[in-house]
C-alpha cells in the first residue's frame, strides 16, 4: 500500500479565501439597532476548494491546485496561504475579484453575526487553466485528481471534458447545476439535498459515475453501484459545525484510493474522519494522528 508521503494528487475547483473577525458584544449602537463588536483576533484561511487541499496536505500528500484568483490583495493572500503549505499554486490570474467570505464571529460562543462576501461569478477560459496545468505536469502524474466545484466558475464543460479524455482516476464533489457534464467520474459525492436535486444517484450513474457516494449528516452515508448499495452509520457525537465535512469526506476518500484502499473501506474511513471535524466549532481538517489512528482501527476491525 503506498505511503502518504508518496501520493501526488491535484485539487482543481473554485479557491477562495476565508476571513474571520473575532470580537466581543457587549452594547448597541446608538446610530442604528445593531451591536457593536469589539475586535480581539483576526485570521484568514483557505476556503473552497482550498479547504480540500488544506485536508489533504495535513495528512501527508503532495498536492497541486489548479484554480483561478484575481491579481488583488486576496488573491495575494490566497497564493501565500498555498506556499505556506507547500501546495504548488497552478493559479490563473483570470477573475475579476478573488472570491472572499468575511464572517463576523462574536463571543467566545463563537456565534456568527453576519458574513460578508466578494464575488463575481464568470466562466474562466478552460484553456489558460489547462496550459497553467500542463507546463509543469501531466495529469497522469497524478494518483488521483479531485474536482471540486462550487460553481463560481472555475469548473466548466470543456474542462471537465479535458479530464475525461485523461487516463487519471478523478473524483467530483458537485454542484446540481453543473452535474450534467462531469462525465464519468471514479466516484462523485452529492450531500442528500444535492442527490434530491440532481434527480438521485441512479441518474449520476447512468451518466457515467462509477460509483455515487451519498452523505446524509448525522446518519452517515451510502455508497452506491450499478449493481448494489452500502449503508454506513455515522457516529453519535456532538456537532458543533458541519461547515467543511463535505471537504474532508472528498480529501480523505481521495488519499485513501491513492494509497490503495477500496471504495467502501476508503468510504468508511472518511465517514469516521467526518465525525470528527464536525465536533469542532469551526471549518477545521482532520490531523495526521487522528486519521492514522482511525486507519489502524480500521485495519483491526474496531471501527
Amino acid at each position: 500500500m503506498k505511503s502518504l508521503e508518496d501520493i501526488n494528487i491535484l485539487v482543481v475547483g473554485d479557491i477562495m479565501l476565508d476571513k474571520y473577525v473575532m470580537g466581543e458584544v457587549e452594547r448597541i449602537s446608538p446610530e442604528a439597532p445593531v451591536p457593536i463588536v469589539h475586535v480581539y483576533d483576526e485570521y484568514c484561511t483557505l476556503g473552497g476548494c482550498g479547504n480540500v487541499v488544506r485536508n489533504i496536505r495535513e495528512l501527508g500528500p503532495k498536492v497541486a491546485c489548479l484554480s483561478s484568483i484575481s491579481n488583488d490583495y486576496n488573491g495575494q493572500k490566497v497564493l501565500e496561504k498555498l506556499l505556506e503549505l507547500n501546495v504548488a499554486p497552478l493559479l490563473v490570474g483570470n477573475c475579476e475579484k478573488t472570491i472572499t467570505k468575511e464572517r463576523i464571529i462574536a463571543s467566545e460562543r463563537k456565534i456568527q453575526m453576519i458574513r460578508v462576501d466578494r464575488e463575481v461569478v464568470s466562466d474562466i477560459d478552460h484553456t489558460e487553466l489547462i496550459n497553467a496545468l500542463e507546463t509543469d505536469y501531466s495529469p497522469d502524474e497524478f494518483d488521483i485528481i479531485v474536482i471540486s466545484d462550487y460553481a463560481k466558475g472555475v469548473i466548466t464543460e470543456k474542462l471537465m471534458q479535458y479530464f475525461n479524455t485523461k487516463s487519471t482516476r478523478f473524483i467530483v464533489d458537485p454542484k446540481p447545476k453543473n452535474s450534467h457534464f462531469y462525465g464519468k467520474p471514479y466516484i462523485i459525492t452529492p450531500n442528500e439535498k444535492e442527490c434530491f436535486e440532481i434527480g438521485s444517484h441512479t441518474k449520476l450513474l447512468s451518466n457515467g459515475a462509477e460509483y455515487v457516494l451519498e452523505t446524509k449528516g448525522k446518519r452517515g452515508m451510502t455508497l452506491y453501484d450499478n449493481t448494489e448499495h452500502w449503508d454506513i452509520i455515522a457516529d453519535e457525537v456532538e456537532v458543533y459545525n458541519v461547515s467543511g465535512a463535505g471537504d474532508t469526506v472528498i480529501a480523505v476518500m481521495a488519499t485513501c484510493l491513492s494509497m490503495g484502499w477500496n471504495p467502501l473501506d476508503s468510504a468508511y474511513i472518511a465517514n469516521r474522519c467526518a465525525s470528527y471535524v464536525v465536533t469542532k466549532s469551526d471549518t477545521s481538517v482532520i490531523p495526521k494522528d487522528k486519521f492514522t489512528e482511525i486507519l489502524k482501527n480500521y485495519k483491526k476491525g474496531i471501527i
